[in-house]
């Protein structure tokens, strides 16, 4: 199969993505908002391609998003979900992205855990009709962002180019799936005229990993263990990344059961440190009590697994390493996930 052909923009997905991109119906590539961009790479991730008449209904059964929503004729073009094991904990993260051939998917996942993730897809495959690939050899993920602009820029139409918005928060920027063989100087050409934005290259101070990092988002093995967590730990319902009306799938019930009791007791959030992260990742309490794990950090900036009820209800100092920390609550956050009920439940 032909997979570039098989990935080209539907009209409506394509129309769908410039409004996303543009917040404007108006075609064409109209400057939205001024400035410089970072355009990197994400040498990190690798897409694996399923395939077949029974795609549909085999990814449905397995991970805790709507797939169906996919293939809805104004329906979403790219989505987060988890896959979990029989337990409820998460094994892998993914995008889902949908493709002009209905019974054709795309999934985003860590380039490291790629072999697994197939093979934890053939597992389940069973006798359905459908098949697993990888598409590395054809395709890159992308990512544009600017950490001061929510506001993404409009482009031109192409038929090499998937472009979506991160379907987790509109800060993660924007998701662009092209040819290996395309690099930066050509990628940008074929995106905008006249150069009217600047793209850069990442650098240790604008990156992928930051911004996720200030987020407080966590991705791949290394960050999300497989075995280690759930879903509503990982903030999957607060990233779009869990519907609690579909059907079935492995882990289900007690990714229910947490969500309508209210009973979470950890999840994921940003970190400052004041001091370099040794190999004790830790975060305690001035005490001595153990409230949590960083799992990904860079310069003075990581992920943790940290407990809710002391780090943010008591404002109690935190350290690592003996050297103090900070947690920042994510701007992202509902209102309420600090709620009395949810804090009665912990306690």
């Amino acid at each position: 199969m032909n997979v570039c052909k098989n990935f080209k923009f539907l009209r409506i997905a394509r129309d769908c993505c410039i409004r996303n991109l543009s917040g404007s119906r108006l075609p064409g590539p109209r400057l939205s908002n001024a400035g410089t961009y970072t355009l990197e790479p994400l040498t990190k991730r690798e897409l694996v391609r399923v395939h077949g008449a029974e795609a549909m209904p085999f990814l449905q059964g397995l991970v805790t998003n709507d797939v169906s929503r996919l293939q809805e004729p104004n329906g979403p073009t790219s989505m987060y979900a988890l896959f979990l094991n029989r337990g409820g904990r998460v094994m892998y993260d993914t995008i889902i992205y949908r493709t002009n051939d209905p019974d054709t998917f795309l999934l985003e996942c860590d380039r490291d855990a790629s072999s697994d993730f197939r093979r934890h897809l053939r597992t389940y495959r069973v006798r359905k009709r459908i098949d697993i690939d990888t598409v590395d050899d054809e395709y890159v993920p992308w990512v544009l962002f600017n950490e001061q602009r929510t506001n993404q820029i409009a482009t031109k139409k192409t038929e090499d180019l998937f472009i979506t918005q991160d379907p987790r928060l509109e800060s993660l920027g924007t998701r662009i799936l092209a040819p290996t063989d395309l690099g930066i100087n050509n990628l940008i050409k074929n995106l905008w005229r006249h150069h009217e934005v600047v793209a850069s290259n990442s650098t240790p101070d604008s990156n992928y990993t930051l911004l996720r990092y200030k987020q407080g988002i966590g991705e791949g093995i290394e960050e999300l263990p497989p075995g280690k967590c759930f879903p509503l730990e990982a903030n999957a319902d607060y990233l779009n990344g869990v519907s609690f009306n579909k059907g079935c799938y492995v882990g289900q019930e007690l990714t229910a059961r947490v969500h309508h009791s209210g009973v979470i007791r950890k999840r994921y959030m940003p970190v400052r440190f004041t001091a370099p992260v040794s190999s004790n990742h830790i975060v305690k309490s001035v005490a001595g009590a153990n409230l949590g794990r960083v799992l990904g950090h860079a310069h003075n900036r990581g992920v943790a697994l940290l407990r809710i009820e002391p780090v943010l209800g008591s404002h109690q100092q935190l350290v690592i390493d003996g050297e103090r920390c900070y947690v920042d609550r994510p701007q992202w956050w509902p209102s309420d996930v600090t709620s009395k009920r949810v804090h009665a439940a912990i306690e």
